[in-house]
């Protein structure tokens, strides 16, 4: 692993230094900060993100034991430990998702493989890809994907799904979270709650095809989220090349850090994961239309654009970018402060479920408390850079394409 790692993270101490959307040098920067409160501020988000990805690696870990145990009987209590699984597993990860769109570890593409992001939590994507659809009729077509049509892929790998994930169209989704999510839980079928797949699709004896290749699909699944887990956790351990050339730039560092949560905020938490269900209402658009535990994610996801911008994680608080801005433009840290926790509390004031708030009339209750969110991650996101820009860094927040 660790050959395989220094393989595909070579070339990243360039990536850190040189694809950073805007970067500065010591004599740009804002000096009301010290240089070393900057270091301090870089080295205290590092070693946040080495410590998440390690608990979502932990995480991820438990629940390949919870999976082994249903497949090995599986019985509708084991399928449930299952599910129950699977949203904890998915805890630590989305408290890392502003840590993106600056080409890290998580983000950068290689020669030998895409984006670790697009391997673990690629979205939505289209059920008949993988495994068997029941239509508007009930009627189930049992000769579709990837678990039913071996032409597709004869013998069910990791590598292999990872090699069909998004091959198709961006929906042609094979492998990752939902991927498992889809696995675990089936279509959602009816207007809202979770979908009820069965745990007789993974028995031998039962009546559904394939039980034997859904189960190795399955098991090859959270392998891959794994080893995709696992090389960009190693690629933000403490000696780690990029993690060393991370740190060694503070002012590249902490313009990379500021556009990922801008960028985050605005486009990928904002435009895309809200309010492109919003736009359409259509459940499948939301991020976990199968177990109907898109709110929590999402608030998982806001409260770690929070954390990140105060320096915390877990029991540890250091050197934050709050603490930072705070020495330069002290009311503009407050500023930016509110309008982050305001963000927070108005994805928690969206009703459940949320793909019920996504339908009806604009008025109705949860698309106003929808639009309230996606307006608050805006104005949020566009305030990331005119609080980097009290640091002395310009970024770029691009608005978002509009939805469809």
């Amino acid at each position: 692993m660790a050959e395989m790692n220094q393989k595909l993270f070579s070339g990243l101490a360039v990536a850190a230094s040189l694809l950073g959307l805007a970067g500065c040098s010591d004599s740009d920067a804002n000096t009301g900060s010290s240089a070393a409160d900057r270091t301090s501020a870089v080295k205290n988000y590092a070693e946040n993100l080495a410590s998440a990805y390690a608990d979502s690696v932990a995480d991820e870990t438990d629940h390949q034991t919870v999976v082994g145990k249903f497949l090995a009987d599986p019985t509708e209590k084991n399928l449930a430990a299952a599910r129950t699984s699977w949203l904890d597993a998915r805890a630590h990860y989305m408290l890392t998702e502003g840590a993106r769109f600056y080409d890290g570890p998580i983000d950068v593409d290689t020669a030998e493989r895409p984006s670790r992001e697009g391997l673990i939590n690629s979205w939505p994507l289209d059920e008949n890809y993988i495994d068997y659809t029941t239509d508007a009729k009930g009627v189930v077509d049992e000769t579709v994907g990837i678990v039913n049509d071996p032409t597709l892929l004869k013998d069910i790998t990791a590598s292999g799904l990872d090699d069909l994930n998004a091959v198709q169209s961006d929906t042609s989704i094979s492998s990752g979270y939902h991927a498992v999510e889809f696995l675990l839980w089936g279509q959602a079928l009816k207007p809202t709650g979770p979908g009820e797949r069965p745990a007789s699709d993974y028995d031998l004896t039962g009546t559904r095809a394939n039980p034997d290749r859904r189960a190795q699909y399955l098991t090859v699944a959270v392998d891959g989220i794994i080893t995709h887990l696992t090389e960009v956790r190693d690629a933000w351990a403490k000696d780690a090349e990029y993690r060393v050339s991370f740190e060694g730039d503070a002012n590249t560092a902490l313009s990379n850090v500021f556009t990922g949560l801008a960028k985050f905020s605005k486009g990928e938490l904002g435009s895309q994961r809200i309010g492109a269900a919003y736009m359409s209402k259509e459940r499948h658009d939301q991020h976990d239309c199968f177990s109907s535990d898109t709110l929590v994610d999402y608030e998982r996801d806001a409260r770690g654009i929070q954390n990140m911008y105060l320096g915390k994680y877990g029991d540890n608080d250091g050197m934050g970018l709050n603490d930072l801005v705070a020495a330069v433009d002290p009311a503009e840290d407050t500023k930016l402060q509110g309008m982050i926790q305001d963000s927070i509390d108005a994805i928690v004031a969206i009703p459940r479920p949320f793909e019920a708030s996504i339908a009806g009339a604009d008025d109705s209750p949860g698309r106003v408390a929808i639009a309230k969110a996606l307006d608050a991650l805006s104005r949020q996101g566009d305030e990331f850079a005119v609080a980097a820009a009290a640091l002395g860094y310009k970024i770029t927040v691009d608005d978002p394409p509009a939805a469809q």
